[in-house]
């Protein structure tokens, strides 16, 4: 278990539009009018307690003890919404002393009935799929995420260079499920360890396989990348991707996420999406 001493916050990236954790904001429309209070610290504490995690909470952060993960959780934008609810968007950054040691951050976007109803459902779908791949990046061996391992021989007097993509799991909908009834039960992930996948529709592996080339430089790079992957495809038929690199956009991801939806088979709305962790590992496993 680990244990900080540390007391002063964590910086907050100067890429991270975060505004802050605490505050009151009020609502009004024809009907009535009413505020709310929000602590989005407590509101992250008490979902990853629920979960089962031990956490440590400082004044605007807070410390996953048996991990080391320093989270900071941050406000960008609410939006009322006409019917009533609450629209909004949160980050929340990680550290890691020797994973992420800088900080990276990723947005979480959520609807719910108040300002503390959204967030709580932003924060835990982020438990659900983003934490867990970043906890199992911390493993020689993953027991949760399939693991993609490439080796990089030595280069202009670099050494070899190990790397690993922990594919986070994927959360997928699909307004005509039953196109892939008809198709037979997708492949299993655990069969596909480090290959293209070729012989089922869709599996863990299958965002970062059909996007590989956007991500090369990335892949063969030395440094921790959390890559946010999101293929879409709307009502119409319409490609629609969002990709982003440790928070920040990737043109080049979201282009190639594009034409992978249209292979997808089928028609009507559906999404894909997933958190990818590409890090260095001490050697090949």
């Amino acid at each position: 278990m680990f244990r900080f001493g540390k007391k002063a916050a964590p910086k907050l990236l100067s890429s991270n539009p975060g505004i802050g954790i605490r505050g009151e904001v009020g609502f009004s429309n024809a009907e009535k009018s009413q505020s709310e209070h929000y602590d989005l610290l407590a509101l992250l504490v008490s979902v990853l307690r629920e979960r089962a995690h031990v956490v440590q909470s400082e004044e605007s952060w807070l410390v996953l003890q048996d991990s080391g993960f320093i989270l900071l959780p941050q406000l960008v934008h609410l939006q009322p919404l006409d019917k009533g609810g609450v629209r909004i968007t949160t980050t929340i950054q990680t550290h890691h002393p020797t994973l992420v040691a800088h900080g990276v951050f990723e947005y979480q976007h959520s609807t719910g009935n108040s300002v503390q109803d959204s967030a709580r459902k932003g924060f835990d779908l982020w438990a659900q799929t983003d934490l867990v791949a970043l906890l199992d990046a911390l493993k020689s061996n993953p027991k949760t995420c399939t693991t993609l391992q490439m080796t990089f021989p030595a280069k202009d007097g670099s050494p070899a260079n190990f790397r690993r993509a922990v594919l986070g799991p994927v959360t997928q909908f699909a307004e005509n499920p039953q196109i892939y009834a008809q198709q037979g039960t997708p492949g299993s992930a655990r069969d596909v360890h480090g290959e293209r996948c070729e012989s089922h529709e869709f599996c863990p592996c299958c965002l970062l396989t059909n996007s590989f080339e956007a991500f090369k430089e990335l892949i063969e790079g030395s440094r921790f990348y959390g890559l946010r992957l999101f293929a879409a495809r709307d009502e119409k038929g319409v490609p629609q991707a969002d990709c982003r690199v440790n928070g920040q956009d990737w043109g080049k991801g979201a282009e190639a996420l594009r034409t992978y939806v249209t292979t997808w088979p089928g028609t009507g709305y559906e999404f894909r999406k997933q958190y990818v962790v590409l890090h260095t590992v001490e050697k090949e496993s």
